[in-house]
Parts: structure tokens; C-alpha cells; sequence
């Protein structure tokens, strides 16, 4: 059976990532590369220059520092251009955080004539932290941002320096102050642009949102789902937003925007009368009349008021068989509101919706939540497929969550499958349920409906 669908699915496949030409996320990296990218080589720049000019003047300790510190920008550089960006940044932030504090310390000592100007590259690795944040949340990401603020305010309303200091000459400040504060405002200035694009683009990506709505942009893709004799037994339906000018962007290019901008209830409601739709339809045909259709849905939707009557009213409009809807939930869902969440899946599971707990394993698994919630079936992320065949831990991790859910009397279903190999494992092991690109990509409606004939063959 993993021989059908290949042909054409890969033509489905082709068609669809050929016209995925950009996405919103993609632009925003570009950005904070760049920016990165630019203010490490000015840093660079700085730092050859001063290296030169100190050994000329045999002042040998700051050229091992200056030495010291443009091999780790190299470094950052190198880590940015193998798209490890986000490690790179903390590697430039830590540079643009302790280069400058070293040298107000023991060689930028204020004067009443002039004042210490290395600090002023401080607020360059903050900003520039603060947009790799804003990408991948990291607790060093914050500490490092705060270290930079709070020594640029203590080094901006304070002389102090200790007492091994040596300060430069006066000369070397007269000229290398205004050159030091004109390349830490060239820095800063780089990324705050930066910033202002960033925020353009989500601003225009939530107008664009809330546009598609309303004309209409979104659609939905199924991916077949089936069991361990290769049985067609339902699909899952997948978000896609159909840009006018950008094409296909993925979910994970613009989910998290809708998020953050409370727009996930209202895109969710469209998903959920979607789904109805298609469920009321295939009611109808004897081919589909029994396949189920799982959805994804949110902790924003999930948790609206009155959510789990607007489901049953939905399936009462339609009338369509409340087994058939699969509603797929989180595991951060939990951490929410227990006692409520609990109430809203006690109310769908007495009416017959079927609750699936999505991606289980890979965020607060715990017995004690899942003897409580009334799902039917977990589904086990794509991270462990083959990390389950190249290792024993994994494997003996995935085969220990199988047996917790067939103990539990739940469908295991696991996503992610490519190879038979990968099929073989899983359904040795107890997995009941599968879904990957083995037996087809998530393809539009009616290239789903053409391949039906295909569940039909045997190998």
C-alpha cells in the first residue's frame, strides 16, 4: 500500500512548493540577518582598525584583546551564515556586551574633558538581542539584554573605573572617542531600522489576516490518515492561507502573528464551518460517509465562551455525526485553565465530538491530565519517527507512550511517516493509526477526492 498515491502526489506536491515563493517569517530572518550580519562587520572593522593601530604603538595587551575579540565575531559571523542565527546573535550580543565593559573598566576612563564612550555599543547588542528575541525566546537571550541596559545606565551616570585602570592617552581619545561614537550610532541606527521593518511587517501581515477573512483567502488541505492494514480511516485538515501576491504561506508563518494579535478565535470558527461543510458532503458519498476529519484548535478558541455549544450547534446545522469531527487540542492547552477545560471537553465528549490530545510527548505530558480528559486518542509528534529507529532511548521513550495509551484504552496515531520502514516500527510496536507523506501530503479538497480510488488497490 505506500506504493499508491506516489506518483501522483508527488506531481501534487511539486505543483504545491513551486508556488511558495515567500513567506512572512523567511522576510523577517532576512532582516535580523542582515542587520546582524552589518553590525558584526562594522565590529569587525572597529576592531582591525584599533588592532593595527595599537601594535604599531606596541601597546600589545589591547591587541590581544582586540585579536581576542574579532576572532569570537568571526565566529558569530560563521554561526549567522550556516543559519544558526539565533546562537550567532548571542555570540555577538555577549561581544557587544563584554568588549565595551572591559574597556570603560580598565582603558576608556572618563575625564572632565572628555567623556568614556565605549559604552555606547551597549544599546546596539540590546536592540539586536531584543529582535532575535522576539524570533526564539531564550531566558540567556534576556539576561544578556538586561546586562547591556543596566551597564549602559551605570556607565552613563558614573565615572567609576578600578583602580588597576590604565586609561588611553589623551591623544588616542581625542580622535578614537568620535570614531568610537560614531560607529556605535551607525550600529544602533542599523538596528532600529531593523526594528521599524519588523514591525511593518506584522503590521501589514495582520491587516493582510484579517483581509484574507473577509475575501476569503484561506483554504483548507487534507492529509489521509489511516490505520495498520493501510485503510483509509479520515484525514486532517490543515490551514492554508492563499496570498494574492505571495502565494501559499505556511501556517507556521503566520500563526503565531494571529496569536499574538487575537485573531486565532475568529480564523478558527472559519476552520471549524469549513470542516462541517466537508463532513456534511461527504455524508453523502459511500466512499466517504464514514471517513472522520480531525481539526486543529487553538487555546484562544478552545477557551472562548460558549465554544463547546457553538460545536454542537454546528454539527446539529449541518447534520453530521458527531463521531466523525475530531477536535485536535495541545498539551499547553491544560496549563490554561484545568476545571474549565475539563468542563468544555466533559460537554463535547457527551455529545459524541471526538477529542484527540496533538503532538503528546513533546510538551507537559502528565498521566494524572489525561486520566481526567476525555480524549479518545493521542498523537504522537514527528520528531520521535526517526529518532525512534536511530535510537533505542527514543525508540524505548515512543514505545513506552504507545503502551500508555493503549492502557488507556486511546488510538495512538502517529504522525510524520515517510518510509515503510518507519511504518513497519511503529505498527510493531502498537500504533494503531497513521498519517505522513508515506500515503500523501496535504493536497486541496479535490485532489483528496481523486485519490480515493487508490486506498481501494492492493499492492
Amino acid at each position: 500500500m505506500a506504493k499508491y498515491f506516489t506518483v501522483d502526489l508527488v506531481m501534487v506536491a511539486s505543483s504545491y512548493f513551486k508556488k511558495q515563493k515567500k513567506n512572512y517569517h523567511p522576510v523577517k530572518d532576512q532582516q535580523l540577518t542582515i542587520a546582524a550580519k552589518a553590525n558584526i562587520f562594522i565590529c569587525l572593522i572597529f576592531c582591525l582598525f584599533w588592532t593595527i593601530y595599537f601594535a604599531f604603538a606596541q601597546m600589545w595587551l589591547i591587541v590581544y584583546m582586540d585579536v581576542f575579540f574579532t576572532l569570537v565575531s568571526l565566529f558569530s559571523l560563521f554561526l549567522i551564515y550556516k543559519r544558526r542565527i539565533s546562537a550567532g546573535i548571542l555570540l555577538s550580543q555577549f561581544v557587544l556586551l563584554v568588549f565595551p565593559v572591559i574597556f570603560c573598566l580598565f582603558l576608556d576612563v572618563a575625564t572632565i574633558d572628555r567623556p568614556r564612550v565605549a559604552h555606547l555599543f551597549l544599546p546596539a547588542g540590546a536592540i539586536l538581542g531584543y529582535l532575535n528575541y522576539r524570533r526564539d525566546p531564550s531566558f540567556l537571550q534576556v539576561v544578556l539584554i538586561l546586562l547591556s541596559i543596566a551597564c549602559f545606565i551605570f556607565f552613563s551616570g558614573s565615572s567609576f573605573t578600578i583602580d588597576s585602570a590604565i586609561p588611553l592617552s589623551e591623544n588616542i581619545r581625542d580622535h578614537g572617542g568620535w570614531i568610537a561614537t560614531c560607529v556605535a550610532t551607525l550600529m544602533i541606527c542599523i538596528s532600529i531600522y531593523t526594528m521599524q521593518l519588523e514591525i511593518q511587517i506584522e503590521n501589514s501581515m495582520v491587516q493582510d489576516l484579517r483581509l484574507a477573512l473577509s475575501k476569503k483567502q484561506f483554504e483548507l488541505f487534507f492529509q489521509p490518515q489511516i490505520n495498520s492494514s493501510e485503510t483509509l480511516i479520515g484525514a486532517e485538515a490543515l490551514l492554508r492561507w492563499h496570498h494574492p501576491d505571495l502565494g501559499y504561506i505556511p501556517t507556521k508563518d503566520f500563526i503565531p502573528a494571529a496569536e499574538t494579535f487575537g485573531l486565532m478565535p475568529e480564523i478558527g470558527e472559519w476552520v471549524l464551518v469549513q470542516a462541517c461543510k466537508v463532513l456534511q458532503d461527504w455524508n453523502k458519498q459511500e466512499e466517504t460517509k464514514d471517513l472522520t476529519l480531525s481539526i486543529n484548535i487553538s487555546a484562544d478558541h478552545f477557551m472562548q465562551p460558549n465554544f463547546e455549544q457553538t460545536v454542537i450547534d454546528l454539527l446539529q446545522r449541518y447534520d453530521i455525526n458527531p463521531s466523525r469531527l475530531i477536535l485536535e487540542i495541545t498539551e499547553t492547552i491544560a496549563l490554561i485553565n484545568c476545571v474549565s477545560m475539563i468542563e468544555k471537553m466533559n460537554f463535547l465528549s457527551k455529545h459524541g465530538v471526538q477529542l484527540s490530545l496533538d503532538d503528546f510527548g513533546t510538551g507537559y505530558s502528565s498521566l494524572s491530565y489525561l486520566q481526567k480528559m476525555p480524549i479518545s486518542q493521542i498523537k504522537i509528534d514527528r520528531s520521535f519517527v526517526q529518532a525512534a529507529l536511530d535510537d533505542k532511548r527514543s525508540n524505548k521513550l515512543v514505545t513506552g507512550i504507545i503502551k500508555i495509551g493503549l492502557d488507556l484504552n486511546l488510538r495512538v496515531l502517529v504522525e510524520g511517516i515517510e518510509t515503510p520502514e518507519q511504518f513497519n516500527a511503529f505498527k510493531n510496536n502498537g500504533c494503531t493509526e497513521f498519517q505522513g507523506y508515506l500515503w500523501g501530503c496535504p493536497m486541496p479538497l479535490i485532489d483528496f477526492i481523486k485519490q480515493l480510488p487508490h486506498f481501494n488497490k492492493k499492492v
